[in-house]
């Protein structure tokens, strides 16, 4: 499980697109919260959370080959509010905000290769807890091929400055997907997500996620000292969606928040190093999960 969390929080991907964006709300009621190695209830809070994106198109060109050579915005920001109880007030803040622009291109190098780069700067904080140290930088550098037309595999670099100290990271990306009555999509870029959809008339569209994992990192300080405080969850649900306009989306989820682990670490690299250990983890327990939301431009 660390290997996959690992892959999936440094993966990243670029779309060229001429404008696309989402927003939406979830809530996850309360359930317990533990340590990850026994199953004792030491505490509980529940998650509202709000968070949206938009990507917008600086230039788009065709090389020779006829293949797109991409320069493209994101702007995107999460806000987090838990009611926490017993110990998870001690290992969660009650308020997490992530605001972040990345500057994305996309160059082909042959009918197979290409080449992904993103840079970016972001405001990573609990509110409360907000200075010059909760801008974080981040960029990456990933090189893909195309081993069909469904299915492109990647791998490469990150750099980020969430520790304090410049850390140079491995990377994977991995995108499939298969067409047809049914379509399939596995994508590890930015997150790990495997959907399978079905469309219906009258512009309905039903989705099952068995996996769908993301995150949220802040700087927060504990006793005079600051730390980065990480959250890695995995939830599982159906997804209705109907579109509403030429460009315009508005869908639901509805399913299981599966996994939902916690930590706080040094701002060093051996906070760094100790991040991917299991080590003064701790473990929301499962829930059920809805969020609903709106889309345009896809």
């Amino acid at each position: 499980m660390k290997k996959i969390l690992f892959l999936v929080v440094l993966g990243f991907a670029v779309k060229s697109v001429y404008g696309q964006g989402h927003i939406e709300a979830s809530y996850t009621p309360s359930r317990k919260f533990m340590k990850d190695e026994d199953n004792e209830k030491l505490g509980a809070g529940d998650m509202w959370q709000l968070r949206g994106r938009y990507t917008f198109l600086f230039s788009a060109k065709q090389n020779a080959r006829k293949q797109p050579v991409v320069w493209s915005g994101t702007l995107s920001g999460m806000y987090a509010h838990m009611n926490n109880e017993g110990m998870a007030t001690e290992a969660n803040p009650n308020d997490v905000l992530n605001v972040a622009f990345n500057v994305s291109h996309l160059r082909p190098f042959s009918p197979r290769w290409y080449m992904m780069a993103s840079l970016g700067i972001g405001v990573y904080t609990v509110p409360k807890d907000i200075s010059f140290k909760s801008i974080l930088a981040n960029g990456a550098v990933i090189f893909a091929y195309k081993l069909r037309d469904n299915l492109d595999i990647g791998a490469g670099a990150g750099l980020t400055n969430s520790y304090g100290v410049p850390l140079i990271m491995p990377m994977g990306f991995l995108k499939w997907n298969i067409t047809g009555p049914y379509e399939v999509n596995v994508e590890v870029a930015g997150h790990m997500k495997a959907s399978v959809s079905r469309e219906f008339p009258d512009r309905f569209r039903l989705s099952l996620v068995p996996i769908d994992m993301d995150g949220m990192s802040a700087v927060a300080k504990r006793n005079g000292n600051y730390k980065i405080y990480g959250a890695t969850r995995m939830r599982a649900y159906i997804r209705p969606e109907y579109k509403t306009g030429k460009k315009s989306y508005i869908y639901a989820e509805m399913g299981t928040s599966l996994y939902h682990t916690v930590k706080m670490s040094d701002r060093s690299y051996k906070g760094f190093a100790n991040a991917f250990k299991g080590d003064d983890s701790w473990e929301f327990g499962r829930a059920f999960h809805i969020m609903a939301g709106f889309k345009y431009g896809f």
